[in-house]
């Protein structure tokens, strides 16, 4: 009886449960709660002051990117904001700028990854910041963007077993496709990053031409003026201005504004510092590889002797990136060309090099290496100091300063004129401009006795040697030592008759005593000369011999005395007279 009663029950059970369901499937149970913020598409389209930029992120298609999937946080310019920058470049509308420009503009405002506006500033080269130390490298200050260079196109010609970058392609032997590594970098600036490194609000009033307000944090030249919107799949913050993709070194470089190009410069870095390596995972890593087609061959582009690769956006590694930066100067081809035609080459006048692709490499490390520095330039920075407002061997003045931007691997200064280094200007320049010098030009590199001739504030008498004198008595030639992969300086030992090495004190010290610097007139038309190396010579003009205190000799510890007779070298010099002569000056202890 129960068990019939069981059975009876069933129906009903299953009646009421059927209504159930007929009365929640008139319900929408997939229905969005209200208190979901939605993705970030969605949070930068529900703001009143962001239609503009809304309308970028549905233009380019990158709303059907950050407002589905992935981590991100956007940076979004007001609506006036983005009306300022269409106004600028002379557009009506968003859909006017191009879709190129307009992807690249749009994908500068996105970094990878959600940031909230506390978060922004804690992050240092080894992860979170927890304490306020002060050391620099806790102090990150670049994120990366989602905006990526494509692989690019360099045109090669090879020559004497090396290939260098030609921008003609008329004149290349082949071209390679440069793999891009990473995407552009951004800056946020905030008051602890400044405070830690030495930075002031002049320092970035300099780039970006608004002034710093303590308090606040700057995405580039934009003010964050609304933070931590959040959504679903990340975090929006309001800026007050568009923020233009960053320039790498490269781009800076091959910028043209009307009346300023860099171009000759970029031409020297191109023709004698490029090296290539092929990059198999990147060359296999390619969507056609997948399905047979034909692909070009993808190589990785360094710069080894310089402090950066120009178009590279990461260097070392991306903690090293994000707490650190570049930076470049760069003479405009008008100004760089009136000291290569005038000074460098052939063309002075002089017999100087042949032209600005026959030069040795140290050469070219003075004129191009040494304005790539592995620091930004800060004007209230010791290297700024030094280079804009001192009077040393290298130097600009801060006058000639017609561009500074702050690029995405670099900060840039392009110079309206440009000053020689004065190993060129000095009573050095004929060993730097003059091929025949060459050993004479490597021994004063090597010591670093040429910093202190190049800079002796009063007059100077240098007797520099030539190669075919150096060559001709062993006194002195350059030999590169495998063991230690170094250069090493050598002179025959007539005394011992045997090979001595030089080191760079004793070479330091025989080329300081090859210059003089006070003078006074002892009897019968003799000059007496004091030299750099605390040393006395005697100019006899009589009859135009000059020696030491004791009398020079063919080549080093020689018993066969031979005449100095100093011969003038015509160039003009801002620090005294250069002349060479046939022998090293000798002394008594």
């Amino acid at each position: 009886m129960r068990k019939y009663q069981t059975i009876l029950l069933l129906p009903a059970i299953f009646f009421i449960l059927l209504a159930g369901c007929e009365k929640w499937s008139g319900q929408d149970k997939y229905k969005r709660p209200d208190w979901l913020p939605g993705k970030l598409y969605t949070a930068v389209s529900i703001q009143k002051n962001l239609s503009l930029f809304a309308e970028c992120l549905r233009l380019t298609g990158l709303d059907t990117i950050i407002g589905v999937s992935g981590s991100w946080t956007v940076f979004a310019p007001t609506d006036e904001a983005m009306r300022q920058y269409l106004s600028e470049n002379k557009y009506s509308r968003i859909s006017d700028i191009p879709k190129e420009e307009l992807e690249k503009i749009t994908k500068f405002h996105i970094i990878q990854d959600p940031w909230t506006l506390d978060q922004l500033k804690i992050l240092g080269s080894e992860g979170w910041r927890t304490v306020d130390d002060a050391k620099s490298n806790s102090y990150a200050y670049k994120r990366e963007t989602i905006l990526r260079n494509p692989d690019e196109k360099y045109w090669i010609k090879r020559e004497k077993k090396k290939e260098m970058i030609v921008r003609d392609s008329a004149i290349a032997d082949r071209y390679k496709m440069v793999f891009t590594s990473s995407r552009k970098f951004v800056p946020i600036f905030y008051d602890k990053y400044f405070a830690v490194n030495g930075i002031t609000p002049e320092d970035y009033n300099f780039y970006f031409k608004r002034a710093y307000e303590p308090g606040n944090v700057y995405y580039a030249g934009a003010k964050i003026i609304q933070a931590n919107i959040f959504a679903e799949n990340g975090f929006v913050h309001i800026i007050d201005r568009v923020v233009n993709p960053m320039l790498n070194a490269k781009e800076q470089l091959e910028k043209e504004i009307p009346g300023e190009s860099y171009q000759l410069f970029l031409d020297m870095v191109y023709w004698y510092y490029p090296h290539f390596e092929f990059n198999m995972a990147a060359t296999n890593s390619q969507p056609g590889v997948r399905i047979g087609a034909m692909v070009d061959t993808l190589w990785d582009l360094d710069y080894a002797a310089l402090a950066f690769s120009p178009q590279k956006e990461r260097f070392y590694n991306i903690n090293q990136t994000l707490v650190r930066h570049n930076g470049l100067i760069a003479p405009t081809d008008e100004t760089f060309r009136k000291f290569i035609d005038g000074i460098l080459t052939f063309k002075s006048g002089f017999p100087h090099w042949n032209d600005y692709k026959s030069l040795p490499a140290d050469v070219v490390d003075i004129i191009v290496g040494q304005n790539f520095m592995s620091f930004p330039i800060y004007p209230s920075t010791s290297q700024y100091q030094k280079i804009f407002k001192g009077a040393n061997r290298y130097h600009q003045n801060e006058e000639d300063i017609i561009r500074k931007d702050f690029g995405s691997n670099c900060t840039f200064i392009g110079l309206g004129t440009y000053i020689p280094d004065r190993v060129f200007t000095s009573v050095t320049g004929p060993v730097f401009c003059r091929p025949a010098f060459s050993i004479f030009r490597q021994a004063m590199l090597y010591s670093g006795a040429y910093d202190a001739i190049a800079n002796y504030k009063g007059k100077l008498y240098f007797f520099p040697i030539t190669d075919y004198t150096l060559m001709a008595d062993s006194s002195l030639f350059m030999s590169w030592n495998k063991d230690m992969n170094r250069y090493d300086y050598k002179a025959y030992n007539r005394l011992m008759h045997k090979m001595e090495v030089l080191s760079s004190t004793t070479l330091s010290k025989w080329i300081l005593n090859q210059v003089g610097t006070s003078t006074s007139i002892g009897g019968d038309n003799k000059e007496i000369i004091k030299t750099l190396g605390g040393n006395i010579l005697t100019w006899d003009h009589s009859n135009n011999t000059i020696q030491g205190t004791l009398p020079s000799t063919f080549g080093y510890k020689g018993d066969q005395i031979v005449t100095g007779s100093p011969f003038p070298l015509d160039e003009p010099a801002d620090n005294g007279k250069s002349l060479t002569v046939k022998c090293w000056f000798n002394f008594g202890n």
